[in-house]
């Protein structure tokens, strides 16, 4: 095998990759029929576990389709450079219009941001076709567990966000509250933005609504967004204290730069592990602003801070 061959098997796959290879892997086990979940978990073990999707399910007989073509051009360009895959993307779309994937890529790259958010609506709205109000009416509250819903749920967070990026706020809330109801388990971890949303809008009962939905979450984003929306809604109370003060377990980096110990000198680059700093910069990436507009909240943490100090 030569250096390049042995890098490009090695590349980690994308979300988009991972998506697309489980729902191939979940079709090729459905045409199995096994006859027991013995016999599956064999197969599992034997034949799945360390390889790749083009290693397991077999190369289909005959001449492909223009939609699976025109699937199999976008696994590509979420395996390659921007620019060739969104050639790839481009060339996806000829052979199949309707690509939600597609859609959504070419979405993904545009520089544009009203481009960008009509190509996600696009991608939504043909989601939305191709599933039908039958399948909506029948499957709400299990999506996401079908892997024929997730390019439509993928579409429709990108389409959130854009909405929210674009001070389209109302309308950026009605959709993440959509997904969830599509989802209560929140695989997609909307959760997490629209509590950031809500906060910042001021809209604390929705927040608390929303916190009440996932009480038992234990994160250093969920504990310490509570904290605030108790200073905000009840001032510097005992349950306030308390709640910064389980935040602080969580993550002790969050205070220490939002109280001046410490400056973030991380660049974000999409890990983090708990209780880090990397996760404490994307906390406040996504919450500073609301802490700094709540007006008091920047005394309270000193005084946390410096009450804590003595303590110890």
């Amino acid at each position: 095998m030569t250096k390049k061959k042995k890098q490009e098997l090695e590349k980690p796959m994308t979300p988009e990759m991972i998506q697309m290879a489980n729902a191939k892997l979940y079709d090729y086990i459905q045409s199995q029929h096994f006859g027991s979940t013995i016999e599956l978990n064999e197969f599992l073990q034997k034949n799945v576990t360390g390889k790749r999707i083009d290693e397991i399910v077999p190369l289909k007989k005959g001449p492909k389709s223009n939609i699976e073509k025109s699937e199999d051009m976008m696994y590509a360009a979420y395996n390659s450079t921007h620019v060739k895959g969104y050639k790839l993307a481009k060339e996806a779309i000829k052979l199949n219009p309707e690509n939600v994937r597609a859609i959504t890529y070419l979405a993904d790259n545009e520089d544009n941001l009203e481009d960008a958010l009509k190509l996600y609506k696009h991608a939504v709205e043909i989601g939305a076709k191709q599933l039908g109000e039958i399948f909506f009416k029948e499957n709400k509250g299990r999506f996401w567990l079908m892997h024929n819903t997730r390019p439509y749920m993928t579409a429709k967070l990108k389409y959130a966000d854009c909405l929210y990026v674009m001070d389209k706020k109302e309308e950026s809330i009605k959709e993440y509250n959509e997904i969830l109801e599509l989802n209560p388990n929140d695989n997609q971890g909307v959760r997490y933005i629209l509590a950031s949303v809500l906060l910042k809008c001021k809209k604390y009962n929705s927040y608390f609504a929303l916190y009440k939905k996932f009480e038992d979450e234990k994160s250093t984003f969920w504990f310490f967004n509570y904290a605030l929306f108790l200073f905000a809604t009840e001032g510097a109370t005992d349950k306030a204290n308390e709640a910064l003060d389980n935040a602080n377990r969580q993550n002790k980096h969050v205070l220490q730069f939002m109280t001046g110990q410490k400056r973030i000198k991380i660049k974000p680059d999409g890990y983090y592990s708990p209780g880090d700093e990397k996760e404490a910069s994307y906390y406040l990436i996504d919450n500073f602003e609301s802490w700094a507009k709540c007006i008091g909240t920047k005394a309270w943490l000193i005084d946390y801070v410096d009450n804590n100090k003595r303590c110890n």
